[in-house]
């Protein structure tokens, strides 16, 4: 399912109107509109204010994942620069998120 439909969904699932969603997210009805037609692609920082506020996943969102996970709920109340450090965490391999967890580990004993 391609970008565009996914926030089609999304938004329906919510029952909230393009408007109401494009206000939501600071942005235009018309690009929210453009979006879902796949005529425009929202930029890095309306993808993760999309997947904030339907509390999912930007790799859903993106099609990386067909999952629709939900957020942990306090990850909402995390700072951004905790969020943006969890999202770069996500995507490494294994074997660097070891060597990560080793760091952690180190620094809280």
């Amino acid at each position: 399912m391609e970008f565009s439909d996914k926030l089609r969904l999304l938004r329906e699932e919510e029952g909230i109107t393009q408007s109401a969603l494009a206000e939501k997210l600071g942005v235009s009805q018309s690009a929210v509109a453009q979006w879902e037609a796949g005529t425009r692609v929202p930029t890095a920082g309306a993808i993760v204010a999309i997947a904030r506020y339907f509390d999912t996943s930007a790799d859903f969102i993106l099609g990386i994942v067909d999952e629709k996970l939900r957020l942990v709920p306090y990850y909402k109340d995390i700072s951004e620069k905790d969020q943006t450090f969890m999202q770069a965490y996500a995507q490494l391999p294994a074997d660097k998120k070891s060597a990560v967890g080793e760091i952690v580990r180190l620094f809280l004993s």
